[in-house]
């Protein structure tokens, strides 16, 4: 008759309390002491296993070990991570900010970080194994019709062509690789008002620009967006910032504040403040109607990324930090951005004013703290060395020219070298990664507005947010 045998280990010994303390240290010396000497006569063959000490590995292999799964894990969370902010920008947008009420803005910071890092090394070891070479996003204008004008080209005398229509595809086949040519949309129609053609706004002569790179084209302005006498009011170039990423390219659109007229919005929900005050987070209807409406584009960080000032209709709802960047509104009109409390001060005809960290070009010259990690500053997101998609907003010296930059695969420093060659005087940082940088076209069939997304890595990811309320504060351009 076969002894019935406890099969829980943790309780052998409990029969003398101080044997157990000592001895609890080498319990498998222990079973097979007590199995050799009272219970190897009672117990069956399938009952010695319990006694047979368990095969455990050094302390060093458990390290490695250990070490390897956890750096299997992270690379799959990784991977996980990066698939939905590209794949699913919107699912990965919120997945962000949920993630960010569990874990903190500090450790989703660095995953967005690592991810993206892994993504750049990625992106350019496979444009070196291909050898692909960068395209233009659109067939540029002549650059002896730029010197001549400087904006306004007319489609009769130009090679230029409506933003998006596909490069030619003469030339190697490498070239029109879409992850590495560009992230620009390649269905883009024209905006604004239908008018039989374009004219030149008077006066409005944009900045030659010295290319930065090798794409043929880069660096000259052409017709973008016009107003229902078919005025021209904004023009649009790309530039080639990157020298380590040939394919970083950055779309620059530039409005003719003469002509146009820039709105702030506030969204539904962001920047979030203890403040009552409306928050439609839609354009206003009688803006949403053709040769009125032309363009909408996203605006800064939420709120609790850096708490930058924010004000509306003469409301304060986060109040301003000395020194950082910002964009003023005026009641004539006027756009202002510069440093809060020398540039930008309190004024009665300010109408609203955002602010989003430091200035990135201030007098003309690149901010040469752009590529720090200075969270107080910039903001709790990821540093400015790292490549995602960004945004910024900037203006000329003389205040006539609004410039609107973005991009994918950007830096912040190479963010804001293609603004200062594209004309900026003085600009700052929008918001950044996928899904939140987003700039639509609006034209209208009829008096229904179409939103049309510039970007590839914008399209099909909340086109005509804008359109209908907001969770997040946002631009838009009108005619005047």
């Amino acid at each position: 008759m076969n002894l019935k045998i406890c099969h829980d280990r943790s309780r052998l010994g409990s029969f003398n309390a101080p044997l157990n303390m000592q001895l609890w240290k080498d319990k498998d010396a222990l079973l097979q002491k007590v199995y050799s000497l009272y219970l190897k006569d009672f117990v069956t063959e399938s009952e010695k296993s319990m006694f047979t000490p368990i095969k455990q590995f050094s302390r060093p292999k458990r390290l490695i070990l250990g070490a390897g799964l956890v750096f299997v894990a992270a690379l799959i969370s990784f991977a996980a991570f990066d698939l939905m902010l590209n794949k699913w920008p919107d699912i990965g947008a919120q997945g962000a900010d949920w993630l960010r009420s569990v874990i903190g803005d500090k450790a989703v910071a660095f995953i967005e970080s690592t991810a993206f890092q892994t993504e750049d090394i990625f992106h350019r070891w496979k444009y070196q194994l291909t050898g692909a070479t960068p395209v233009a996003p659109w067939n540029p204008a002549p650059p002896k019709d730029v010197a001549v004008t400087g904006v306004g080209i007319s489609p009769s005398t130009s090679t230029s062509s409506p933003i998006g229509v596909p490069p030619s595809k003469g030339g190697k086949g490498k070239a029109s690789n879409a992850l590495i040519t560009n992230g620009f949309n390649s269905q883009f129609p024209k905006a604004g008002a239908q008018s039989k053609g374009l004219n030149d706004s008077p006066g409005w002569v944009l900045p030659s620009i010295t290319p930065l790179g090798t794409v043929s084209g880069e660096g000259q302005w052409s017709p973008f967006l016009s107003d229902a006498s078919g005025q021209v009011v904004a023009e649009r170039t790309f530039l080639q910032p990157d020298p380590q990423r040939p394919y970083a390219l950055v779309a620059v659109i530039a409005f003719d504040l003469s002509k146009t007229s820039l709105h702030f919005v506030l969204g539904t929900i962001e920047p979030k403040s203890p403040v009552t005050i409306s928050r439609p987070g839609t354009i206003p209807s009688a803006d949403i109607a053709p040769g009125i409406l032309v363009a909408a584009f996203n605006g800064g960080f939420k709120a609790q990324h850096g708490h930058f000032g924010v004000m509306v209709d003469n409301t304060t709802v986060i109040p301003p930090r000395d020194g950082m960047g910002t964009l003023g509104i005026y009641s004539d009109g006027q756009v202002q951005i510069g440093a809060w409390g020398t540039d930008i001060t309190p004024s009665p005809q300010l109408i609203a004013w955002r602010q989003n960290g430091p200035l990135i070009i201030q007098n003309g010259q690149i901010n040469p703290h752009t590529a720090d990690y200075a969270p107080q500053d910039w903001g709790y997101t990821v540093a400015g060395t790292i490549t995602t998609p960004r945004s910024a907003i900037g203006i000329s010296q003389d205040g006539r020219t609004l410039f609107y930059a973005a991009g994918p695969y950007l830096t912040l420093p190479a963010l804001a070298r293609a603004l200062q060659a594209a004309g900026a005087y003085q600009a700052m940082q929008l918001d950044i990664n996928n899904y939140y940088v987003h700039f639509e076209a609006i034209s209208f069939n009829g008096n229904v507005p179409q939103a049309t997304p510039l970007l590839d890595f914008m399209h099909g990811s909340g086109d005509g947010r804008f359109l209908k309320p907001y969770p997040r504060d946002f631009f838009y351009i009108t005619t005047k």
